[in-house]
């Protein structure tokens, strides 16, 4: 127990306030879809993966792998439905075969929509990964937002490992009696049962945070403590103001051709 009260408090030490953590992510986001240019996801999705590779509480494998089964099989159908099929008239046809023809502004939609759809996905797999409850719980109290809605966004995540920890339990027990779960028409027999017993613990678990979090303050109109001590300074506390007011003047700047980057069909050649 020792150990891991020290191991989280250097792990506490190399990470930002769980509130910066909120702000960069939430900014991130307004930029990938506020900017049309490819240029955005495509850094962001780099300094995800260096993120990824270096953050003390996110494997890199698991990173790649949540982020590999989500994005791929969406550049597929990008490709297919946009890139084979896109139904303007006035267009750059660089290979056709029957009604399927590969365009450039089909490829430029599918690119740039794959594009913001994989950025979106690193940084939540990134910011899941790496937060817990309680570590969210205090982010978003630090910003000012009702303890009720604090709750809810925390109860929420973490209640992800929970559901895949009690379905694999039961799926363990299942077939420790003799059943074959292996296969997916037993596990869809067994389907209703599974739902029962998570419905069943996941109210169980919620009423005993709910019982943790009130000791803390969380029905109390004062401000409640916070659940894990978090190391903040003036740097962070200006980037949470300053990483707002930036990504705004950024959009801005786009919109209005002050930001001149380039489009998802200038890169193709397209333009």
């Amino acid at each position: 127990m020792t150990t891991t009260v020290l191991d989280r408090e250097q792990q506490s030490t190399r990470r930002w306030h769980p509130a910066t953590e909120i702000i960069v992510l939430a900014c991130s986001l307004l930029l990938v879809f506020g900017i049309p240019s490819p240029v955005v996801p495509i850094a962001i999705m780099i300094a995800t993966f260096v993120s990824a590779a270096v953050a003390p509480t996110v494997r890199l494998r698991t990173w790649l792998i949540g982020v590999g089964v989500l994005c791929l099989p969406t550049l597929l159908v990008l490709s297919i439905v946009q890139g084979l099929f896109y139904p303007g008239t006035e267009v750059s046809v660089l290979w056709e075969f029957g009604p399927a023809r590969l365009t450039v502004e089909g490829l430029a939609i599918a690119v740039q929509i794959w594009l913001r759809v994989s950025a979106l996905v690193s940084l939540c797999a990134l910011f899941g990964l790496g937060t817990d409850s309680a570590r969210l719980f205090d982010g978003l109290r630090t910003l000012r937002l009702p303890s009720s809605v604090a709750y809810i966004c925390a109860s929420a995540i973490g209640l992800i490992p929970l559901i895949r920890a009690r379905t694999g339990q039961i799926l363990e027990a299942r077939a420790s009696r003799g059943w074959n779960v292996g296969s997916w028409l037993i596990r869809t027999r067994l389907l209703p049962s599974i739902v029962t017993g998570l419905f069943t613990s996941i109210l169980i678990e919620v009423e005993q945070r709910h019982d943790v979090l009130a000791q803390r303050g969380l029905d109390e109109s004062t401000r409640p403590s916070s659940l894990q001590d978090h190391r903040d300074g003036r740097g962070q506390r200006l980037l949470r103001r300053g990483a707002p007011v930036l990504t705004c003047v950024l959009i801005v700047c786009s919109v209005t051709g002050l930001l001149p980057l380039p489009t998802a069909e200038q890169v193709l050649g397209g333009a």
